[in-house]
């Protein structure tokens, strides 16, 4: 008989401080049309949607976990109110969309163990850093261990593909088996909860790590100690976008030759050096008033 696997989504829907519920409507676009499919899916069974639109985004977080084992769901996919699924799907042949393609590798890999997948995305500008980590080092066989995580670099992170292992993860568009929560429970009230932040000080008045650094840091770390294996992976394949305002996409990056394109565009426009250039788009008022006088 073929089993079905409970999903939950929570969405982290708040605006106004947690006052109001708020996120883009690119989230229900996408999401609308997914459960239609799911509903229909043989390995699919009780679909769960429910919102959390509350602050800190720490207590939020870990109130979805609980939510989730109410509803008995076997898997939880956190949704921020920010994101944009599946930017590239429809426009980059190899983009796959995220819930398809991870729900079929944590299938997959679910008789050898729990595994937490999630969508790689990019901050706000002016440095849109990839919310991707890896462990780095500065030496090789140091006696005194030097390492620590860092974001993927953009060029790097433009090029990779498929569900490869990483040290921590973004949460806006995750999925998680609801196992591997049981990696990282909290044993009494005054161990870390499943989502926490981190300070640079006593204060607290500075951020070391956010919650989902901390809490998919620690599920790598448990994982490799009880499950012998870093259930952790990014789907490569899956690039949300993030509006921060703009949408920030996928790293689109610069090689030798696009700077010497622009470099020969800008000799050859024969523009001073100190005249700043400025894209003037008219607003729609503005265009339907010289549509009007062309016709006129």
């Amino acid at each position: 008989m073929q089993q079905r696997f409970n999903v939950a989504f929570a969405h982290f829907a708040y605006g106004g401080n947690g006052g109001i519920s708020s996120e883009t409507p690119d989230i229900r676009e996408w999401q609308v049309p997914l459960v239609a499919s799911l509903a229909r899916d043989e390995r699919v069974g009780e679909i769960r949607v429910f919102n959390i639109s509350d602050t800190p985004i720490t207590m939020s977080r870990n109130k979805a976990v609980l939510q989730a084992r109410q509803y008995k769901s076997d898997i939880l996919v956190m949704v921020d109110s920010d994101m944009k699924p599946d930017m590239y799907v429809g426009q980059d042949p190899l983009a796959k969309p995220f819930f398809q393609s991870s729900f079929d590798f944590l299938l997959g890999h679910y008789a050898k163990g729990p595994v937490v997948i999630g969508a790689p995305y990019c901050g706000p500008p002016p440095a849109e850093c990839v919310y991707v980590f890896r462990w780095q080092n500065q030496q090789s066989d140091h006696p005194n261990a030097d390492f620590q995580l860092e974001m993927y670099d953009r060029h790097t992170a433009a090029k990779m593909a498929g569900i490869q292992e990483c040290a921590a993860l973004p949460t806006g568009m995750i999925m998680f088996d609801m196992r591997m929560f049981d990696l990282i429970e909290p044993r009494t009230k005054d161990n870390h909860s499943f989502a926490y932040y981190e300070w640079t000080d006593k204060y607290a008045a500075a951020k070391a790590s956010t919650e989902d650094v901390t809490m998919t840091r620690d599920m790598a770390f448990a994982g490799v100690e009880k499950l012998g294996y870093n259930p952790v992976l990014c789907n490569w394949d899956a690039w949300a976008g993030h509006w921060k305002p703009k949408c920030v996409g996928k790293p689109v990056v610069l090689e030798a030759k696009s700077i010497s394109e622009k470099l020969r565009s800008d000799w050859e426009a024969g523009v001073d050096h100190d005249v700043k250039i400025v894209e003037l788009r008219p607003s729609n008022f503005m265009q339907r008033a010289l549509a009007n006088s062309v016709r006129k």
